[in-house]
């Protein structure tokens, strides 16, 4: 299966839509509706176990909501009900941008983008924002194996017998790393011309296929009726 199945420009739409769940008062049908419908594109797409994972989340959170709620009127139940409700509220949101990152590189990214006619002051930061992140999280799992052919053990019991040390082992490395890799990327993106105004060239020939109509129409449908609604 093709993993770019959907065009980035409906991802974005579909992070939007997720978004905006978030400022109107739903109740919890649609919203469900919405959570199965946002699986269901991880199916399409080839993710499903990501998807059923947070699909799986979703249901946990709702149960812990309805048998909280049936416990009184107690103030550990009143604090759990309130993190559990915040939490489920959350990942429509979550769920979308992880499906909007499912499967598409950062350069399909950067050329839908350009066709939308994202201003130049904000593609240069969007380019080194999605490539910065994944190079962090390398840097990470490097420092990590550094560590341990040195001997010095990170895990749980580590950082909480040595906190200081194990932070100091981790965090400086990664911080200059950090700082290195955000000059790096930066130089890289202004060398290729992203700052330029002229037009730019890319090896993406995106086009929003029927596929992608059909998930902006169902969009269309939840925002309508989100707004009627209320």
């Amino acid at each position: 299966m093709n993993k770019s199945v959907f065009d980035p420009r409906t991802k974005l739409v579909v992070i939007l839509c997720a978004s905006f769940t978030m400022m109107i008062p739903v109740g919890w049908e649609e919203e469900c509706l919405f959570v199965t419908c946002l699986f269901l594109l991880f199916v399409w797409s080839g993710f499903w176990k990501k998807g059923l994972a947070l699909y799986l989340l979703f249901l946990f959170l709702t149960w812990t909501d309805q048998r909280l709620f049936a416990q009184g009127d107690h103030l550990w139940v009143f604090i759990l009900d309130f993190f559990s409700v915040g939490y489920r509220r959350l990942l429509p949101t979550i769920m979308a941008a992880v499906f909007a990152v499912s499967g598409t590189r950062n350069s399909e990214w950067m050329a839908a983008l350009q066709k939308i006619h994202i201003p130049n002051v904000l593609l240069v930061p969007l380019a080194v924002l999605f490539r910065f992140f994944p190079t962090l999280i390398q840097d990470f799992k490097r420092i990590r194996q550094a560590m341990r052919f040195r001997g010095i053990g990170m895990n749980g019991a580590s950082l909480f017998l040595h906190p200081i040390q194990s932070l100091e082992y981790l965090l400086i490395p990664l911080l200059m790393s950090a700082e290195k890799t955000v000059t790096e990327l930066s130089a890289t993106a202004l060398v290729r011309g992203l700052a330029t105004d002229t037009r730019h060239t890319t090896v993406y020939d995106q086009k929003l296929q029927w596929r992608d109509a059909f998930v902006l129409l169902v969009l269309c449908g939840f925002l309508l009726g989100g707004v009627w609604l209320t």
